[in-house]
This record gives structure tokens, sequence and C-alpha cells, in this order.
């Protein structure tokens, strides 16, 4: 039987990932490979059971270091004149894969707060997002909602929370994010992400290093900064979130 070219309308899941890309790809985004030792932590997480989320854990850490770190809080804002917005607090969004009208789809959680909440907290959080019904979840419902308008209103949504208003940012699309790939051989070598900083952790290996893939907003911060960041976040993992994990 041979098959006919055909076409179809996009789907919900597939237009949100578009609009991400469109508005992502309007930051100048730039990107490393580096490996951060993370065996206390793994240690601590696994002494403790049931075990927290790597998410969390990591979510955790960048939180503790946004504290004095206010790069980790900065968004790039162009309009209506280019400016640098920092949030008071720091807010991380986390992605989630999940079936959704019969198909794989990628949602996407800010947590705000997460330099004030513990790692028990953030966890909280986060578990039940893997779990519960799409529609029972403000932010998928929001962004389900959004994806089903015109694209011309699509487009001028994004546009607002992203590059005019600073606190709908932060809201809407969080200033940095983390994601795993720790199942995977897959490796990113392009991106194109609404947020300021993102990182994507790997599979940890038996000696404590865990691979990490960090994109950052150049406008925002330089290279060597991010080196220094980073730093900072293995030492948190290590020290205060492994204090964390050691409370019940």
């Amino acid at each position: 039987m041979r098959l006919m070219p055909r076409s179809s309308p996009v789907p919900l899941h597939r237009r949100w990932i578009a609009d991400i890309i469109h508005v992502g790809r309007k930051a100048h985004t730039v990107g490393a490979d580096l490996v951060v030792n993370v065996a206390a932590a793994a240690a601590a997480r696994t002494a403790r059971q049931p075990p927290v989320s790597w998410v969390s854990i990591w979510v955790r850490a960048v939180g503790l270091v946004a504290r004095n770190r206010p790069e980790l809080r900065t968004a790039y804002l162009p309009f209506p004149w280019p400016r640098m917005y920092v949030h008071p607090s720091m807010a991380v969004t986390v992605m989630i894969e999940r079936q959704w009208q019969g198909a794989p789809a990628v949602f996407a959680q800010p947590i705000p707060n997460v330099d004030t909440r513990t790692v028990s907290e953030i966890d909280d959080v986060f578990v039940p997002l893997k779990s519960l019904p799409v529609e029972n979840v403000g932010a998928f419902r929001h962004i389900v909602r959004i994806s089903g308008l015109p694209l011309p209103l699509r487009r001028l949504l994004w546009g607002i929370a992203h590059g005019w208003s600073g606190r709908l940012r932060s809201k809407y699309l969080g200033i940095a994010a983390i994601n795993s790939l720790p199942r995977t051989r897959i490796r990113i070598t392009q991106i194109a992400s609404p947020c300021s900083f993102l990182i994507y952790f790997g599979q940890i290996e038996p000696n404590g290093d865990m691979p990490v893939q960090v994109f950052w907003d150049h406008r925002v911060m330089d290279a060597v900064e991010v080196d220094r960041l980073f730093r900072e976040i293995e030492a948190a993992l290590n020290g205060a979130v492994v204090a964390e994990l050691a409370v019940k």
C-alpha cells in the first residue's frame, strides 16, 4: 500500500515547544560541558529513605548559591528598553515529561523561592508533578490554555512574559531551569531557552563524578563567572545540601 503525503494541525504539546524555541532564539545563549563531583551528596541521598530526587537536590543547591549570587537571579529584558532585571528570590523551572493525549509531552513548572525552601520542601513540590493529573497542575493547565490561542496572541503573551516584565518572567518561566538526562546517551549541542541559565545533569559515575551541560545568556554573564558559580554549586551540593538531607 502506497502512503500518501498528508498534513495536519500542530498538536498543542508541540505548539508550546515551538513558542519556547521562538522566544528562546532571541537570547544570546552559549554552552559548556563540565564535571562536578557529588560523592558526598550521593552518599547522603542513599542514606535517606526514600531518597530525594536529584532534580530537587540540584534546585536547592542553585537556590543556595543564588542567595549571594545575583547573577543567577538576573534576566536580560530588551523591551521597552534594554535592562537587567534582578529578581529578589530564586525561581527555578523544572521539566517533566508526561503522557498527555496519547503522546509524550514536556511540561514545565517554575518553583519559586528555592533559596528559602529546604530540599525536602522542594521535593514535595517536584515529585507529585510526575503523577498528578495534568489538569490538576496550575502551570500545566496554563501552558495548555495558552497553546490553544491563535498564533499572534500566543507570541504576544510569550513576548511580554519573556522580554518585557521581569516579574512575569520569573513567575511563569523562571530565571533558571534544571533538567536531568540520567538514563540517556544524548548530549545537547544546541539550545533555545527562555531562561537565563539552564542546567542538564547526567548519570553519576562510581567515583561521584557527574557530567553537566550548562547554557547561559551571554548578555548576563561570562564563561569565567559560570565556572566560579559551579565551584560554589558543587560546594553547596556536598555541604549545605548534605546537611539538609541528614535531617529527617
